[in-house]
């Protein structure tokens, strides 16, 4: 669940968002996918997600960004436009619509899931619920520029979820996430996963030739993910969650996200 966005770029504009990628992960995995978002009538990229169920609430505007990355790697993000938010009523008829054992992956970008308590599970044994948190902290100035900002609607959003997966740059001064697992990327140096009552553990990075690392954190959450709801060990799952979002970033946008198949060929080549 989030917006679908238009991300600005020098070689034009393409396909973003955290939903967008994790969808993509999700059916090139071979899981059924459906994503709800809110999008203009006109949004011009739904060809890119097709075999995706998408659940579309109307809106007048669509989430624009324009991402500028600085030669260490950190990145720059200003919000053009925003889409509407998804009203709590939605995301509850969605959630409550869902076969039992299912699993939901809250993917904001832009503070646009509506309500302000904790986001819905769906039902059933095995049904799995996590978020990447990140549009959930973000905030803007009047110019679009984007900054990091946790409070305590963010965290009670959170509440009761079963997996968090954000960036080191993300993660908040002094914790305060208590799910189960939560998985702690550090882009070039790999991963952490924090597991309640064990030691922290450090995933290391699969190598990648990096021509565009939008979208490499979401992939990462979403392989991940998907690995946690089909029974994988936490570890294993990381690794090839890892490998998934290294050849993510090989190619432009949502270009570059891979089969599982290729995931597990790229680990393998790794590992040997």
């Amino acid at each position: 669940m989030g917006h679908l966005t238009e991300d600005r770029t020098p070689d034009g504009p393409r396909l973003g968002g955290a939903a967008a990628f994790a969808g993509l992960v999700a059916h090139r995995f071979g899981v059924p996918a459906a994503i709800l978002t809110a999008v203009d009538a006109a949004f011009p990229y739904l060809e890119a997600l097709d075999g995706i169920t998408l659940d579309r609430i109307r809106s007048r505007n669509r989430t624009r960004f324009r991402n500028r990355y600085r030669s260490h790697g950190s990145r720059q993000q200003t919000i053009e436009s925003r889409a509407a938010v998804i009203p709590q009523s939605e995301i509850r008829r969605a959630v409550a619509g869902l076969p039992p054992g299912s699993a939901v992956l809250y993917a904001p970008v832009a503070d646009e899931l509506g309500g302000t308590g904790a986001l819905p599970r769906p039902r059933g044994p095995g049904a799995l619920a996590g978020a990447a948190p990140q549009g959930l902290i973000r905030r803007w100035d009047a110019a679009g520029r984007v900054s990091t900002h946790w409070s305590a609607l963010a965290l009670g959003r959170l509440a009761g979820l079963d997996f968090l997966s954000l960036s080191e740059t993300e993660f908040p001064e002094g914790g305060g996430l208590d799910a189960p697992l939560v998985a702690v990327t550090r882009g070039r140096h790999g991963a952490v996963l924090r597991r309640a009552g064990l030691p922290a553990t450090e995933i290391p990075p699969v190598p990648g030739i990096e021509v565009d690392p939008t979208g490499a954190g979401d992939v990462f959450a979403a392989a991940l993910f998907i690995g946690l709801w089909a029974g994988a060990p936490a570890e294993d799952a990381t690794r090839l969650a890892a490998a998934a979002a290294a050849i993510s970033v090989e190619s432009p946008g949502t270009e570059g996200v891979p089969t599982l198949e290729e995931a597990n060929a790229r680990l393998s080549a790794f590992s040997a």
